[in-house]
């Protein structure tokens, strides 16, 4: 399946947007969960925000949901893509690929397949 924001998958249920208990008010508005396909996984990001790109990348054994509550101030200011890494959350989990090369690449294959050719890392 060939998935990018022209063609977006969108999820529903626990791990997503629509499904995650907890997030703050309004997190709906702003945010919505897509299924990216990076060329080698497909890779669940929640998404919201105006302006220059920014990357969450969560810890081990975390997902997106670890970045919610920050998110929303976050937004104001950059466009948010909070990450789940490969293995982790509703992105694919192969047997294998879990090196530090491999898990870099798949996030340069989320923010090239998102357009993003800049962007800012946090993690």
């Amino acid at each position: 399946m060939n998935t990018s924001l022209t063609d977006p998958v969108i999820p529903e249920g626990p791990g997503t947007v629509t499904g995650a208990p907890d997030l703050p008010t309004g997190f709906g508005d702003t945010f919505t969960s897509r299924i990216i396909n990076t060329g080698e996984v497909q890779l669940h990001a929640v998404i919201g925000g105006r302006g220059p790109a920014l990357l969450l990348i969560h810890g081990w054994p975390e997902t997106w949901y670890a970045w919610r509550l920050l998110m929303p101030e976050l937004a104001k200011d950059f466009t948010v893509i909070a990450v789940d890494q490969r293995g982790a959350g509703l992105s694919d989990k192969p047997a294998s690929g879990y090196d530090t090369g491999t898990v870099a690449r798949d996030l340069i294959g989320l923010m090239d397949a998102l357009g993003h050719e800049r962007i800012a890392v946090a993690g």
